[in-house]
């Protein structure tokens, strides 16, 4: 039996297969929805779950620091860090329930959920998904696959039809590094008059810093 060499080009040509479906539209939706939350009281919540969850983890702290270096307010979080209620809800209730309970709680009517689903038919999020949607709260997701039920209940779904959860999940970070850098564009002018000394010594400098 011959055994296939599985090549990282094969992987490469596969996101590149997945981001060609990424709809701009559907984007600069999710683009403006964050933008208007900029220096309001308004929370961005990421839910996610396994892969999508630290990818929530990663893109909350992104954000926070990119942001809050220049001045600029957004409270953006991930329910998921909080081990201690993510096992005790799911002790004590489920796990189905864990994001829903948080709803009309945690989660406000002026504040905005972003979904991060590889199938956009877990549980917990759709469940969260139909609480939040009668509680008329801004909602968007990221979704591989069909979509899900999230495509279909979220104000703002992002539906990149690819049949491959690691695909997925890597489309979920190009989206948001997309997104930040291009609210790094648009409010270039307080960047440019951060200092970031360390930051080019270490990269465009080469220099350990």
């Amino acid at each position: 039996m011959k055994y296939h060499k599985y090549l990282f080009k094969d992987y490469s040509l596969k996101i590149i297969q997945a981001l060609e479906k990424v709809d701009q539209n559907a984007v600069d939706e999710l683009f403006n929805q964050i933008d208007k939350i900029i220096g309001t009281n308004s929370n961005i919540f990421l839910l996610g779950n396994g892969g999508s969850q630290a990818n929530a983890h990663h893109i909350a702290g992104d954000f926070i620091k990119t942001f809050s270096i220049v001045g600029l307010k957004l409270k953006i979080s991930c329910l998921a860090d909080n081990v201690c209620h993510l096992t005790a809800a799911s002790n004590d209730l489920s796990y189905e329930d864990s994001y829903a309970i948080l709803v009309n709680n945690i989660i406000d009517k002026d504040d905005f959920i972003i979904y991060l689903s590889g199938s956009g038919n877990s549980l917990n999020l759709v469940k969260c998904a139909r609480k939040a949607l009668n509680a008329n709260i801004k909602q968007a997701a990221i979704v591989g696959f069909t979509g899900g039920a999230l495509k279909e209940i979220v104000d703002f779904p992002v539906h990149v039809n690819f049949d491959d959860m690691e695909i997925s999940e890597d489309i979920q970070l190009s989206i948001f590094h997309y997104i930040k850098q291009r609210l790094m564009d648009k409010y270039s002018a307080l960047f440019n008059e951060v200092d970031l000394t360390k930051y080019r010594k270490r990269t465009t400098e080469d220099l350990i810093s």
